[in-house]
């Protein structure tokens, strides 16, 4: 008799676990599908890390502070056993708040770019052009792999290279 994996049906609120290490673990919460980014899932990642083993509350977690966001493939992270789900919470925080930036040169990687783009979740990207203080906090917004995800939440660094 073959053994079948239970099927996981991701839904907005889902509250998910990553284990950074033996000793801690990390939480994230899927709060939105962003149309104008290949229709991608965006979470949010908070920052505080639980000890592993402790019982956390889903509405203490939503509450925590968000170290950042980040699109990615929920799907992908759940079948390679990155991550896993542990609940849902209506809390999702202000999701219609949410900017993200890019630019068209992120294959090239040029040490500056005069090509970069705004948008917040759902909505149309408006060009910039060159970078500038006001946009230089806003979460880069590829779609990323989650090795990726679960490296930023590990290290608070990306695995990519970025231009300017």
């Amino acid at each position: 008799m073959e053994n079948k994996k239970k099927k996981v049906i991701t839904r907005i609120g889902d509250v998910f676990c990553i284990q950074i290490n033996d000793s801690y673990k990390q939480y994230f919460q899927y709060i939105a599908k962003d149309m104008t980014q290949l229709n991608s899932s965006v979470i949010r990642v908070f920052e505080k890390k639980y000890p592993i083993g402790g019982n956390d509350s889903i509405e203490n977690i939503v509450q925590d502070k968000v170290a950042f966001y980040i699109h990615t493939s929920l799907r992908i992270g759940i079948v390679e056993g990155a991550w896993y789900k542990i609940g849902n919470s209506k809390n999702i925080g202000n999701p219609d708040g949410v900017m993200f930036r890019s630019n068209i040169d992120m294959g090239n990687v040029p040490e500056k770019s005069y090509n970069w783009y705004v948008w917040y979740i759902n909505a149309p990207k408006i060009k910039i052009g060159e970078m500038n203080d006001l946009y230089l906090s806003v979460d880069i917004g590829s779609v990323y792999p989650y090795k990726e995800v679960i490296h930023r939440i590990k290290t608070g660094s990306s695995m990519f290279k970025h231009p300017k």
